[in-house]
């Protein structure tokens, strides 16, 4: 009698590891892209964790696709080569729906002459190459102009090839981290360092960047609106924003 109900303990647990694999299997793919972002590696782990996350909200399993620029992610959805693609900032993309925005990165427009947004009307912005900023720069009346890297940015702005540069929070902080002498430049009237001090653009039109996730499906965007929604109400956007960022960008 013990051996037979050993044996039927033995037989339900298989059957029930069975049943929990199949599941497992079952579960639908999510394919989500990320950009590898060479001035950025922090922001491309953030996505990856960020989507993985969101596919535990949804049930599905991750697969993370990695794409060089943002353009061609935005290809891949267009193309349903892609169910989700992180890291976007400019509204109102074409023949794709958003989700709400996840991350809400503080911008600094730096220049060494100009302090009002005004004055920078008609002249040159320099922005990195995905930054995803430049239809906005365009509607303020600015010209955006592109690079690949931050100190190429800043080597513009010194050099008067731009009058004002464009990069958020985050970037900027790193910057500084790797060139503490221009922070001392910042602070000292007539530097010897010989570094034209920056000086920062205040409008709240350039301020704020929203990052969000794109999407062909409509109904999978307000699903994963509604994932983001619960990670930010947890505290889990919080959390990653603080590994990722060293900032709470999780709200505005």
């Amino acid at each position: 009698m013990k051996k037979i109900t050993r044996l039927l303990v033995s037989l339900l647990t298989l059957i029930g590891i069975s049943s929990l694999f199949s599941r497992v299997e079952a579960a639908p793919v999510l394919k989500v892209g990320i950009q590898t972002d060479a001035t950025n590696h922090n922001s491309s782990a953030f996505d990856r964790r960020l989507a993985l996350q969101i596919g535990q909200k949804l049930h599905r399993k991750v697969v993370i696709r990695q794409y060089r620029q943002q353009s061609q992610l935005e290809e891949a959805v267009a193309d349903h080569q892609l169910d989700l693609a992180m890291g976007f900032s400019t509204p109102k993309l074409k023949n794709v729906y958003q989700t709400q925005p996840y991350l809400y990165i503080k911008s600094v427009m730096l220049s060494t002459k100009s302090r009002s947004l005004t004055s920078l009307q008609n002249k040159k912005i320099g922005i990195l190459n995905e930054s995803g900023q430049g239809a906005m720069l365009t509607q303020l009346q600015l010209k955006p102009q592109k690079f690949a890297t931050v100190d190429q940015l800043v080597n513009a702005l010194d050099q008067n090839q731009v009058k004002a540069i464009l990069l958020n929070q985050y970037q900027y902080n790193l910057y500084l981290d790797k060139h503490p002498e221009r922070e001392k430049a910042a602070q000292i009237n007539n530097s010897s360092l010989k570094l034209p001090p920056f000086k920062k653009v205040d409008d709240p039109q350039i301020l704020s960047q929203q990052l969000f996730a794109i999407t062909n499906d409509d109904q999978l965007a307000k699903q994963v609106s509604q994932a983001i929604n619960s990670l930010r109400m947890s505290g889990t956007l919080t959390k990653l924003s603080a590994k990722y960022y060293q900032y709470n960008y999780a709200f505005k």
